[in-house]
Protein backbone atom coordinates (compact mmCIF):
# COMPACT_ATOMS: atom_id res chain seq x y z
CA UNK A 1 0.00 0.00 0.00
CA UNK A 2 1.03 3.26 -0.60
CA UNK A 3 0.36 6.55 1.76
CA UNK A 4 -0.54 9.69 -0.52
CA UNK A 5 -0.43 13.19 1.16
CA UNK A 6 -3.95 13.77 2.26
CA UNK A 7 -6.22 16.98 0.81
CA UNK A 8 -6.35 20.22 1.89
CA UNK A 9 -9.76 19.55 3.39
CA UNK A 10 -9.03 16.47 5.06
CA UNK A 11 -6.77 18.34 7.48
CA UNK A 12 -7.33 19.23 11.13
CA UNK A 13 -8.49 23.14 10.62
CA UNK A 14 -7.22 23.51 14.21
CA UNK A 15 -3.84 22.91 12.53
CA UNK A 16 -4.50 25.15 10.00
CA UNK A 17 -3.47 28.97 9.43
CA UNK A 18 -6.85 31.23 9.78
CA UNK A 19 -6.95 33.36 7.12
CA UNK A 20 -10.31 34.70 7.73
CA UNK A 21 -8.26 37.13 10.05
CA UNK A 22 -8.03 38.89 6.75
CA UNK A 23 -11.21 38.83 5.14
CA UNK A 24 -14.31 36.45 6.73
CA UNK A 25 -15.09 35.45 3.00
CA UNK A 26 -14.64 35.42 -0.17
CA UNK A 27 -17.29 37.40 -1.06
CA UNK A 28 -15.43 40.17 1.82
CA UNK A 29 -12.35 39.71 -0.06
CA UNK A 30 -13.74 40.76 -3.61
CA UNK A 31 -15.89 43.76 -1.82
CA UNK A 32 -12.51 44.56 -0.71
CA UNK A 33 -11.04 44.07 -4.20
CA UNK A 34 -13.67 46.35 -5.64
CA UNK A 35 -12.88 49.24 -3.12
CA UNK A 36 -9.19 49.35 -3.47
CA UNK A 37 -9.34 49.47 -6.91
CA UNK A 38 -12.11 52.48 -6.79
CA UNK A 39 -9.50 54.17 -4.15
CA UNK A 40 -6.74 53.90 -6.08
CA UNK A 41 -8.65 55.12 -9.34
CA UNK A 42 -9.68 58.48 -7.04
CA UNK A 43 -5.62 58.80 -5.65
CA UNK A 44 -4.76 59.00 -9.19
CA UNK A 45 -7.10 61.60 -10.08
CA UNK A 46 -6.24 63.59 -6.61
CA UNK A 47 -2.01 63.55 -7.08
CA UNK A 48 -1.31 63.62 -10.55
CA UNK A 49 0.85 66.70 -11.17
CA UNK A 50 -0.45 68.34 -8.02
CA UNK A 51 2.21 67.09 -5.25
CA UNK A 52 4.03 70.37 -5.06
CA UNK A 53 2.84 71.46 -1.52
CA UNK A 54 4.12 70.61 1.23
CA UNK A 55 0.16 69.75 2.52
CA UNK A 56 -0.80 68.09 -0.44
CA UNK A 57 2.53 65.96 -0.32
CA UNK A 58 1.99 65.21 2.88
CA UNK A 59 -1.53 63.45 2.43
CA UNK A 60 -0.95 62.08 -0.70
CA UNK A 61 1.82 60.00 1.43
CA UNK A 62 -0.59 58.82 3.90
CA UNK A 63 -2.99 57.81 1.19
CA UNK A 64 -0.35 55.93 -0.59
CA UNK A 65 0.31 53.93 2.63
CA UNK A 66 -3.27 53.54 2.91
CA UNK A 67 -3.69 52.16 -0.65
CA UNK A 68 -0.52 49.63 0.34
CA UNK A 69 -1.89 48.15 3.21
CA UNK A 70 -4.75 47.20 1.36
CA UNK A 71 -2.92 45.66 -1.29
CA UNK A 72 -0.78 43.89 1.25
CA UNK A 73 -4.13 42.36 2.77
CA UNK A 74 -5.60 41.22 -0.71
CA UNK A 75 -2.30 39.97 -1.85
CA UNK A 76 -1.90 37.81 1.13
CA UNK A 77 -5.28 36.39 0.91
CA UNK A 78 -4.98 35.05 -2.51
CA UNK A 79 -1.50 34.21 -2.52
CA UNK A 80 -1.37 32.03 0.86
CA UNK A 81 -4.59 30.08 0.58
CA UNK A 82 -2.92 29.06 -3.52
CA UNK A 83 0.73 28.36 -1.20
CA UNK A 84 -1.66 25.63 0.45
CA UNK A 85 -4.13 24.38 -1.93
CA UNK A 86 -3.48 24.89 -5.84
CA UNK A 87 -6.46 22.05 -6.54
CA UNK A 88 -8.71 24.95 -5.16
CA UNK A 89 -9.90 26.36 -8.42
CA UNK A 90 -11.25 29.84 -6.89
CA UNK A 91 -7.81 29.95 -5.14
CA UNK A 92 -6.21 29.94 -8.22
CA UNK A 93 -8.34 32.80 -10.05
CA UNK A 94 -7.71 34.98 -6.91
CA UNK A 95 -4.03 34.17 -7.43
CA UNK A 96 -4.28 35.03 -11.35
CA UNK A 97 -6.55 38.31 -10.70
CA UNK A 98 -3.88 39.36 -7.99
CA UNK A 99 -0.79 39.05 -10.43
CA UNK A 100 -3.04 41.18 -12.77
CA UNK A 101 -3.74 43.53 -10.04
CA UNK A 102 -0.21 44.53 -9.13
CA UNK A 103 0.31 44.80 -12.73
CA UNK A 104 -2.51 47.40 -13.12
CA UNK A 105 -1.80 49.09 -9.57
CA UNK A 106 1.72 49.15 -10.81
CA UNK A 107 1.28 51.07 -14.12
CA UNK A 108 -1.10 53.58 -12.49
CA UNK A 109 0.73 54.80 -9.75
CA UNK A 110 4.31 54.84 -11.92
CA UNK A 111 3.74 58.62 -11.64
CA UNK A 112 4.18 58.81 -8.20
CA UNK A 113 7.44 57.93 -7.69
CA UNK A 114 8.52 59.88 -10.44
CA UNK A 115 6.92 63.07 -9.32
CA UNK A 116 8.66 62.61 -5.59
CA UNK A 117 12.13 62.46 -6.89
CA UNK A 118 11.29 65.47 -9.32
CA UNK A 119 10.05 67.68 -6.52
CA UNK A 120 12.44 70.43 -5.66
CA UNK A 121 14.69 69.27 -2.82
CA UNK A 122 13.64 71.94 -0.67
CA UNK A 123 9.96 70.67 -0.54
CA UNK A 124 11.17 66.80 0.14
CA UNK A 125 13.14 67.86 3.12
CA UNK A 126 10.62 70.39 4.74
CA UNK A 127 8.12 67.49 4.97
CA UNK A 128 10.71 65.01 6.06
CA UNK A 129 12.29 67.09 8.97
CA UNK A 130 8.27 68.37 9.43
CA UNK A 131 6.78 66.37 12.73
CA UNK A 132 3.89 64.81 10.66
CA UNK A 133 6.21 64.07 7.71
CA UNK A 134 9.45 62.75 9.71
CA UNK A 135 7.67 58.93 9.68
CA UNK A 136 8.27 59.13 5.49
CA UNK A 137 11.97 60.16 5.67
CA UNK A 138 13.31 57.10 5.38
CA UNK A 139 11.07 56.39 2.51
CA UNK A 140 11.87 59.38 0.56
CA UNK A 141 15.83 58.89 1.17
CA UNK A 142 15.64 55.62 0.20
CA UNK A 143 13.49 56.76 -3.22
CA UNK A 144 16.07 59.79 -3.79
CA UNK A 145 19.08 57.38 -3.54
CA UNK A 146 16.99 54.93 -6.35
CA UNK A 147 16.13 58.25 -8.27
CA UNK A 148 19.34 57.34 -10.82
CA UNK A 149 18.01 54.06 -11.73
CA UNK A 150 14.37 55.53 -12.87
CA UNK A 151 13.56 55.47 -16.18
CA UNK A 152 11.06 57.49 -18.05
CA UNK A 153 7.77 57.72 -16.73
CA UNK A 154 6.53 56.34 -19.67
CA UNK A 155 8.92 53.43 -20.32
CA UNK A 156 8.58 52.60 -16.91
CA UNK A 157 4.72 52.65 -16.78
CA UNK A 158 5.10 49.99 -20.26
CA UNK A 159 7.48 48.04 -17.28
CA UNK A 160 4.80 47.78 -15.07
CA UNK A 161 2.37 46.71 -16.98
CA UNK A 162 4.37 44.04 -18.39
CA UNK A 163 5.36 42.57 -15.18
CA UNK A 164 3.76 39.62 -15.02
CA UNK A 165 4.97 38.93 -18.13
CA UNK A 166 8.36 39.53 -17.72
CA UNK A 167 8.81 38.13 -14.65
CA UNK A 168 6.11 34.98 -14.76
CA UNK A 169 9.85 32.53 -13.98
CA UNK A 170 8.65 31.75 -10.21
CA UNK A 171 5.13 31.03 -10.97
CA UNK A 172 6.41 28.63 -13.94
CA UNK A 173 8.81 27.06 -11.17
CA UNK A 174 6.00 26.33 -8.73
CA UNK A 175 3.64 24.97 -11.27
CA UNK A 176 5.82 22.67 -12.42
CA UNK A 177 7.40 21.72 -9.13
CA UNK A 178 4.08 21.35 -7.38
CA UNK A 179 1.34 20.72 -9.97
CA UNK A 180 3.74 19.32 -13.15
CA UNK A 181 6.02 16.86 -11.21
CA UNK A 182 5.78 13.09 -10.56
CA UNK A 183 7.62 10.72 -8.73
CA UNK A 184 7.75 7.30 -9.10
CA UNK A 185 6.86 4.99 -6.20
CA UNK A 186 9.43 2.84 -4.71
CA UNK A 187 9.60 -0.35 -2.22
CA UNK A 188 11.44 -1.48 0.40
CA UNK A 189 11.47 -4.52 2.51
CA UNK A 190 7.50 -5.30 0.69
CA UNK A 191 6.64 -1.79 1.71
CA UNK A 192 5.44 0.52 -1.03
CA UNK A 193 6.13 4.26 -0.31
CA UNK A 194 5.04 7.32 -2.52
CA UNK A 195 7.16 10.11 -3.23
CA UNK A 196 6.48 13.81 -3.76
CA UNK A 197 8.47 17.08 -2.67
CA UNK A 198 7.33 17.10 0.41
CA UNK A 199 7.46 13.86 1.52
CA UNK A 200 11.41 13.34 0.30
CA UNK A 201 12.38 16.62 2.04
CA UNK A 202 10.59 16.19 5.04
CA UNK A 203 10.82 12.15 5.74
CA UNK A 204 12.60 10.04 3.14
CA UNK A 205 15.95 12.51 3.01
CA UNK A 206 16.28 12.36 6.77
CA UNK A 207 14.78 8.63 7.07
CA UNK A 208 16.85 6.14 9.68
CA UNK A 209 16.16 3.33 7.12
CA UNK A 210 19.38 3.65 4.60
CA UNK A 211 17.78 1.75 2.44
CA UNK A 212 14.84 3.99 2.15
CA UNK A 213 17.30 7.11 2.21
CA UNK A 214 18.64 5.57 -1.47
CA UNK A 215 15.84 4.33 -3.02
CA UNK A 216 14.27 7.74 -2.62
CA UNK A 217 17.14 9.62 -3.73
CA UNK A 218 17.10 7.46 -6.64
CA UNK A 219 13.17 7.87 -7.07
CA UNK A 220 13.43 12.27 -6.50
CA UNK A 221 16.04 12.59 -8.80
CA UNK A 222 14.85 10.72 -11.75
CA UNK A 223 11.90 12.66 -11.56
CA UNK A 224 13.50 15.68 -11.64
CA UNK A 225 15.40 14.59 -13.97
CA UNK A 226 12.30 14.39 -16.08
CA UNK A 227 11.88 18.08 -16.33
CA UNK A 228 15.43 19.55 -15.75
CA UNK A 229 15.50 20.64 -19.90
CA UNK A 230 12.23 22.86 -19.02
CA UNK A 231 13.48 23.60 -15.35
CA UNK A 232 17.03 25.48 -17.04
CA UNK A 233 14.88 27.66 -19.68
CA UNK A 234 12.83 28.59 -17.24
CA UNK A 235 15.32 29.69 -14.82
CA UNK A 236 18.05 31.11 -18.02
CA UNK A 237 15.33 33.50 -19.18
CA UNK A 238 14.89 34.76 -15.45
CA UNK A 239 18.78 35.19 -15.43
CA UNK A 240 19.07 37.16 -19.14
CA UNK A 241 16.27 38.83 -17.97
CA UNK A 242 17.43 40.79 -14.88
CA UNK A 243 20.61 41.22 -17.04
CA UNK A 244 18.70 42.86 -19.13
CA UNK A 245 17.19 44.78 -16.38
CA UNK A 246 20.76 45.61 -14.93
CA UNK A 247 21.07 47.25 -18.39
CA UNK A 248 18.47 49.30 -18.62
CA UNK A 249 18.94 51.11 -15.03
CA UNK A 250 22.43 51.60 -15.65
CA UNK A 251 23.99 48.97 -13.88
CA UNK A 252 27.43 47.73 -14.70
CA UNK A 253 26.73 44.27 -14.09
CA UNK A 254 23.60 41.81 -13.20
CA UNK A 255 24.80 41.20 -9.71
CA UNK A 256 25.80 45.34 -8.86
CA UNK A 257 21.93 45.49 -10.06
CA UNK A 258 20.71 43.13 -7.12
CA UNK A 259 23.24 44.26 -4.24
CA UNK A 260 21.98 47.59 -4.91
CA UNK A 261 18.50 47.00 -3.29
CA UNK A 262 19.99 44.81 -0.18
CA UNK A 263 22.62 48.18 0.12
CA UNK A 264 25.80 45.22 0.12
CA UNK A 265 28.67 45.81 -1.41
CA UNK A 266 30.42 43.23 -4.21
CA UNK A 267 33.15 42.70 -1.32
CA UNK A 268 30.62 41.83 1.51
CA UNK A 269 28.90 39.43 -0.59
CA UNK A 270 31.86 37.96 -2.43
CA UNK A 271 33.66 37.23 0.91
CA UNK A 272 30.89 35.65 2.23
CA UNK A 273 30.68 32.95 0.10
CA UNK A 274 34.54 32.64 -0.42
CA UNK A 275 35.38 32.21 3.36
CA UNK A 276 32.55 29.37 3.63
CA UNK A 277 33.92 27.96 0.67
CA UNK A 278 37.00 27.59 1.78
CA UNK A 279 37.27 27.81 5.78
CA UNK A 280 33.81 26.21 6.82
CA UNK A 281 34.10 23.60 4.19
CA UNK A 282 36.84 22.27 6.30
CA UNK A 283 34.60 21.80 9.31
CA UNK A 284 31.87 20.65 7.76
CA UNK A 285 34.04 17.41 6.11
CA UNK A 286 34.95 16.78 9.66
CA UNK A 287 31.14 16.69 10.47
CA UNK A 288 30.81 14.16 7.40
CA UNK A 289 33.46 11.99 9.07
CA UNK A 290 32.34 12.15 12.26
CA UNK A 291 28.20 10.82 10.93
CA UNK A 292 30.33 7.67 8.95
CA UNK A 293 32.06 7.29 11.86
CA UNK A 294 28.75 7.09 13.90
CA UNK A 295 27.09 5.30 11.21
CA UNK A 296 29.71 2.61 10.77
CA UNK A 297 30.44 3.38 7.19
CA UNK A 298 33.65 4.17 5.70
CA UNK A 299 32.55 7.71 4.16
CA UNK A 300 28.70 8.95 3.68
CA UNK A 301 26.97 10.29 0.64
CA UNK A 302 24.50 13.14 -0.05
CA UNK A 303 22.18 10.91 0.50
CA UNK A 304 23.07 9.76 3.81
CA UNK A 305 24.53 13.66 4.81
CA UNK A 306 20.96 14.68 6.10
CA UNK A 307 20.14 12.07 8.65
CA UNK A 308 20.42 12.38 12.12
CA UNK A 309 23.70 12.11 13.55
CA UNK A 310 22.30 9.73 16.32
CA UNK A 311 21.79 6.41 15.62
CA UNK A 312 19.15 6.21 18.21
CA UNK A 313 15.27 6.72 16.96
CA UNK A 314 15.05 10.26 17.00
CA UNK A 315 12.90 12.15 18.71
CA UNK A 316 9.06 13.28 17.99
CA UNK A 317 7.69 16.25 19.76
CA UNK A 318 3.75 17.47 19.68
CA UNK A 319 2.38 20.88 18.43
CA UNK A 320 1.46 21.63 22.14
CA UNK A 321 4.51 20.67 23.64
CA UNK A 322 6.78 22.28 21.23
CA UNK A 323 4.32 25.88 22.00
CA UNK A 324 5.31 25.32 25.49
CA UNK A 325 8.86 24.87 24.51
CA UNK A 326 9.28 27.68 22.63
CA UNK A 327 7.34 29.98 24.86
CA UNK A 328 9.35 29.55 27.18
CA UNK A 329 12.86 29.85 25.53
CA UNK A 330 11.61 32.90 23.91
CA UNK A 331 10.35 34.46 26.95
CA UNK A 332 13.85 35.64 27.23
CA UNK A 333 13.24 38.44 24.70
CA UNK A 334 10.86 40.28 26.85
CA UNK A 335 6.93 40.83 27.21
CA UNK A 336 6.08 42.47 23.63
CA UNK A 337 7.91 39.89 22.13
CA UNK A 338 6.53 37.11 23.93
CA UNK A 339 2.82 38.36 23.17
CA UNK A 340 3.61 38.23 19.45
CA UNK A 341 4.61 34.36 19.64
CA UNK A 342 1.28 33.76 22.18
CA UNK A 343 -0.24 35.75 19.40
CA UNK A 344 0.92 33.48 16.81
CA UNK A 345 -0.38 29.86 18.42
CA UNK A 346 -3.71 31.84 19.47
CA UNK A 347 -4.76 33.02 16.59
CA UNK A 348 -3.62 29.97 14.02
CA UNK A 349 -1.13 32.13 12.23
CA UNK A 350 0.89 28.91 11.97
CA UNK A 351 -0.12 26.18 9.26
CA UNK A 352 1.76 23.14 10.27
CA UNK A 353 0.30 19.91 8.41
CA UNK A 354 1.74 18.55 4.82
CA UNK A 355 -0.55 18.30 1.97
CA UNK A 356 -0.90 17.32 -1.61
CA UNK A 357 0.09 20.83 -3.51
CA UNK A 358 1.27 22.45 -0.85
CA UNK A 359 4.31 24.29 -0.89
CA UNK A 360 7.58 22.52 0.61
CA UNK A 361 9.78 23.83 3.23
CA UNK A 362 8.34 27.20 4.96
CA UNK A 363 8.01 30.70 5.44
CA UNK A 364 6.54 33.52 7.00
CA UNK A 365 4.55 36.19 5.85
CA UNK A 366 4.05 38.99 7.77
CA UNK A 367 1.33 41.78 6.76
CA UNK A 368 1.08 45.22 7.91
CA UNK A 369 -1.21 45.74 10.85
CA UNK A 370 -1.63 42.00 10.20
CA UNK A 371 -0.84 38.89 11.26
CA UNK A 372 2.44 36.83 10.59
CA UNK A 373 1.17 33.73 8.54
CA UNK A 374 3.48 30.91 9.14
CA UNK A 375 3.75 28.17 6.45
CA UNK A 376 5.41 24.60 7.74
CA UNK A 377 5.70 20.98 6.45
CA UNK A 378 5.41 19.61 9.92
CA UNK A 379 6.79 15.94 10.50
CA UNK A 380 6.42 16.03 14.47
CA UNK A 381 10.65 15.51 14.84
CA UNK A 382 12.09 17.13 17.41
CA UNK A 383 14.16 19.56 14.87
CA UNK A 384 11.29 21.18 13.93
CA UNK A 385 11.28 23.26 17.18
CA UNK A 386 13.81 24.87 15.37
CA UNK A 387 11.92 25.67 12.21
CA UNK A 388 9.22 27.14 13.97
CA UNK A 389 11.68 29.18 16.39
CA UNK A 390 13.10 29.85 12.94
CA UNK A 391 9.85 31.35 11.71
CA UNK A 392 8.65 32.90 14.45
CA UNK A 393 12.25 35.19 14.78
CA UNK A 394 10.59 36.56 11.34
CA UNK A 395 7.66 37.31 12.44
CA UNK A 396 8.67 38.90 16.00
CA UNK A 397 11.20 41.16 13.74
CA UNK A 398 8.51 42.01 11.34
CA UNK A 399 6.00 42.78 13.68
CA UNK A 400 8.11 44.61 15.65
CA UNK A 401 9.27 46.89 12.85
CA UNK A 402 5.51 47.36 12.09
CA UNK A 403 4.69 48.56 15.14
CA UNK A 404 7.28 51.02 15.11
CA UNK A 405 7.87 52.28 11.37
CA UNK A 406 5.13 53.50 8.51
CA UNK A 407 4.03 51.23 5.80
CA UNK A 408 6.50 53.01 3.66
CA UNK A 409 9.51 52.61 5.85
CA UNK A 410 12.07 50.09 3.45
CA UNK A 411 11.74 46.74 5.21
CA UNK A 412 15.49 45.83 6.24
CA UNK A 413 17.90 44.52 3.84
CA UNK A 414 18.13 40.75 2.63
CA UNK A 415 21.54 40.61 3.57
CA UNK A 416 20.27 40.92 7.49
CA UNK A 417 16.46 39.40 6.82
CA UNK A 418 17.70 35.80 8.37
CA UNK A 419 19.48 37.37 11.49
CA UNK A 420 16.40 37.47 13.75
CA UNK A 421 15.30 33.63 12.37
CA UNK A 422 18.68 32.18 13.09
CA UNK A 423 19.41 33.87 15.93
CA UNK A 424 16.21 32.52 17.49
CA UNK A 425 17.30 28.88 16.39
CA UNK A 426 20.62 30.04 18.16
CA UNK A 427 18.55 30.86 21.64
CA UNK A 428 16.37 28.07 21.13
CA UNK A 429 19.27 25.18 21.22
CA UNK A 430 21.09 26.96 24.53
CA UNK A 431 17.86 27.04 26.01
CA UNK A 432 17.51 23.10 25.19
CA UNK A 433 21.10 22.26 26.40
CA UNK A 434 20.23 23.80 29.63
CA UNK A 435 17.51 21.53 30.49
CA UNK A 436 18.63 18.35 32.90
CA UNK A 437 19.51 15.87 30.29
CA UNK A 438 22.19 13.21 29.70
CA UNK A 439 25.32 13.86 27.78
CA UNK A 440 24.10 11.71 25.26
CA UNK A 441 21.16 13.60 25.11
CA UNK A 442 23.00 16.84 24.64
CA UNK A 443 25.39 15.18 21.77
CA UNK A 444 22.05 14.19 20.36
CA UNK A 445 20.92 17.80 20.52
CA UNK A 446 24.20 19.27 19.65
CA UNK A 447 24.20 17.38 16.22
CA UNK A 448 20.41 18.47 15.62
CA UNK A 449 21.67 22.02 15.61
CA UNK A 450 24.56 21.45 13.47
CA UNK A 451 22.63 19.54 10.96
CA UNK A 452 19.23 21.72 10.97
CA UNK A 453 20.66 25.31 11.86
CA UNK A 454 24.18 25.54 10.38
CA UNK A 455 23.80 22.74 7.87
CA UNK A 456 20.63 24.01 6.26
CA UNK A 457 21.56 27.72 6.50
CA UNK A 458 25.54 27.98 6.10
CA UNK A 459 25.56 24.95 3.52
CA UNK A 460 22.75 24.49 1.58
CA UNK A 461 21.85 28.10 1.10
CA UNK A 462 25.68 28.65 0.29
CA UNK A 463 26.04 25.94 -1.92
CA UNK A 464 22.89 27.69 -3.72
CA UNK A 465 25.00 30.97 -3.42
CA UNK A 466 28.18 29.38 -5.09
CA UNK A 467 25.98 27.77 -8.07
CA UNK A 468 23.92 31.62 -8.95
CA UNK A 469 27.78 33.19 -8.85
CA UNK A 470 28.95 30.90 -11.37
CA UNK A 471 25.47 31.34 -13.26
CA UNK A 472 25.38 35.30 -13.40
CA UNK A 473 29.42 35.83 -14.45
CA UNK A 474 28.76 33.00 -17.15
CA UNK A 475 26.00 35.15 -18.14
CA UNK A 476 28.29 38.31 -18.12
CA UNK A 477 30.58 36.68 -20.03
CA UNK A 478 28.38 35.86 -23.00
CA UNK A 479 27.95 32.40 -22.40
CA UNK A 480 25.16 30.18 -23.35
CA UNK A 481 23.31 28.12 -20.78
CA UNK A 482 21.61 24.71 -20.64
CA UNK A 483 20.93 22.28 -18.17
CA UNK A 484 23.96 20.13 -18.88
CA UNK A 485 26.00 23.78 -17.95
CA UNK A 486 23.87 24.26 -14.95
CA UNK A 487 24.43 20.65 -13.59
CA UNK A 488 27.84 21.09 -14.30
CA UNK A 489 27.96 24.48 -12.39
CA UNK A 490 26.05 22.56 -9.35
CA UNK A 491 28.50 19.43 -9.89
CA UNK A 492 31.59 21.56 -9.49
CA UNK A 493 30.42 23.07 -6.22
CA UNK A 494 29.74 20.11 -4.50
CA UNK A 495 32.90 18.87 -5.44
CA UNK A 496 34.83 21.48 -4.16
CA UNK A 497 33.00 21.98 -0.71
CA UNK A 498 33.04 18.16 0.05
CA UNK A 499 36.47 17.18 -0.99
CA UNK A 500 36.79 13.24 -0.75
CA UNK A 501 34.68 13.42 2.44
CA UNK A 502 31.50 12.75 0.78
CA UNK A 503 30.51 10.80 -1.81
CA UNK A 504 28.51 13.13 -4.69
CA UNK A 505 25.43 10.81 -5.92
CA UNK A 506 24.12 10.58 -9.46
CA UNK A 507 21.84 13.42 -9.55
CA UNK A 508 23.09 15.18 -7.33
CA UNK A 509 23.80 18.02 -9.67
CA UNK A 510 20.60 18.69 -10.38
CA UNK A 511 20.02 20.51 -6.85
CA UNK A 512 20.03 23.45 -8.48
CA UNK A 513 16.17 22.58 -9.16
CA UNK A 514 14.76 22.24 -5.87
CA UNK A 515 14.88 25.44 -4.40
CA UNK A 516 12.82 29.06 -5.07
CA UNK A 517 15.22 31.25 -3.67
CA UNK A 518 17.09 31.72 -7.21
CA UNK A 519 13.71 33.62 -8.41
CA UNK A 520 13.82 36.17 -5.29
CA UNK A 521 17.30 37.87 -6.63
CA UNK A 522 20.43 37.24 -4.64
CA UNK A 523 18.78 35.62 -0.97
CA UNK A 524 20.84 32.50 -0.98
CA UNK A 525 23.76 33.91 0.25
CA UNK A 526 21.97 35.86 3.04
CA UNK A 527 21.24 33.38 4.85
CA UNK A 528 24.83 32.60 6.12
CA UNK A 529 25.26 36.08 6.85
CA UNK A 530 22.65 36.42 9.28
CA UNK A 531 23.40 33.24 11.04
CA UNK A 532 26.83 35.15 11.14
CA UNK A 533 25.23 37.87 12.72
CA UNK A 534 22.00 35.33 14.53
CA UNK A 535 25.31 33.28 16.15
CA UNK A 536 26.46 35.96 18.53
CA UNK A 537 23.52 37.54 18.96
CA UNK A 538 21.72 34.52 19.81
CA UNK A 539 24.29 33.12 22.61
CA UNK A 540 24.29 36.77 24.69
CA UNK A 541 20.67 36.67 24.35
CA UNK A 542 20.52 32.96 25.63
CA UNK A 543 23.13 33.85 28.03
CA UNK A 544 20.34 36.63 29.18
CA UNK A 545 22.46 39.34 29.11
CA UNK A 546 20.24 42.68 29.24
CA UNK A 547 22.25 45.31 27.29
CA UNK A 548 22.03 42.59 24.36
CA UNK A 549 18.78 41.78 24.64
CA UNK A 550 17.81 45.89 24.73
CA UNK A 551 20.21 46.31 21.74
CA UNK A 552 18.56 43.46 19.48
CA UNK A 553 14.84 44.58 20.60
CA UNK A 554 15.89 48.08 19.06
CA UNK A 555 17.16 46.57 15.96
CA UNK A 556 14.21 44.72 15.34
CA UNK A 557 12.33 48.22 15.40
CA UNK A 558 14.42 49.77 13.33
CA UNK A 559 13.45 47.87 9.72
CA UNK A 560 15.22 50.00 6.90
CA UNK A 561 15.94 52.59 8.72
CA UNK A 562 19.43 51.72 8.74
CA UNK A 563 21.17 49.62 6.19
CA UNK A 564 22.53 46.00 7.41
CA UNK A 565 25.92 46.69 8.02
CA UNK A 566 24.59 49.45 10.37
CA UNK A 567 21.88 47.18 11.86
CA UNK A 568 24.57 44.50 12.51
CA UNK A 569 26.65 46.68 14.33
CA UNK A 570 24.47 48.73 16.37
CA UNK A 571 23.33 44.82 17.95
CA UNK A 572 27.22 44.58 18.60
CA UNK A 573 28.16 42.30 15.26
CA UNK A 574 30.87 44.20 12.76
CA UNK A 575 30.29 42.75 9.65
CA UNK A 576 32.83 45.12 8.09
CA UNK A 577 35.15 42.28 7.50
CA UNK A 578 35.32 38.12 7.64
CA UNK A 579 36.34 38.09 11.40
CA UNK A 580 32.40 37.83 12.60
CA UNK A 581 31.81 35.16 9.96
CA UNK A 582 35.34 33.22 11.72
CA UNK A 583 33.88 33.49 14.51
CA UNK A 584 30.54 31.49 13.76
CA UNK A 585 32.55 29.24 12.01
CA UNK A 586 34.89 28.38 15.10
CA UNK A 587 31.38 27.82 17.23
CA UNK A 588 30.06 25.08 14.77
CA UNK A 589 34.21 23.69 15.40
CA UNK A 590 33.45 24.12 18.72
CA UNK A 591 30.52 22.20 18.61
CA UNK A 592 32.01 19.22 17.01
CA UNK A 593 34.39 19.12 19.93
CA UNK A 594 31.67 18.94 22.20
CA UNK A 595 30.21 16.18 20.59
CA UNK A 596 33.16 14.02 20.65
CA UNK A 597 34.24 14.96 24.26
CA UNK A 598 30.22 13.94 25.28
CA UNK A 599 30.96 10.83 23.78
Amino acid sequence: MTQQLPLRQELPVEETWQLELLFDSQATYEEALGKFKLQLTQFVETYNGKLAEEEVLLASLKDYGDLYQQLYHLSAYASLAYETDKLNETFEINMNQMEDLYEWQAKQLTFYKHQLVELDSAVLEAVSNSEAGAEYKAYLEDLLRKKETFLSQEVEEVLSGLDNSIFNQYRQYLTMKLQDMTFDNFEVEGKTYANSFNGFEGDYEVHPNSEVRKKAWASFHDGLRRFENSAAVNYINYVQTQKKMASLRGFDTTIDYLLFDQKVSNEAYNRQIDIIMSEFAPVMRRYARMLAQEHGVEKVSLADIKMSFSTAEAATISIADSRKMIEEALSVLGEEYSDIVKTAFEERWIDYPMNQTKSTGGFCSTIYNGPSYILLNWTGLMSEVLVLAHELGHAGHFQLTNRNQNILTPEASLYFIEAPSTANEVIMCQYLLNQPISNEQKRILIGEFISRTYFHNMVTHLLEADFQRKVYLAIEKGDVLNASRLNAFFKETLQTFWGEDVEINDGAELTWMRQPHYFIGLYSYTYSAGLTIGTQIGQRIANREEAAIESWLEVLRAGGTLNPIELAAKAGVSMKDGEALRTAISFVDGLLDQMEALK
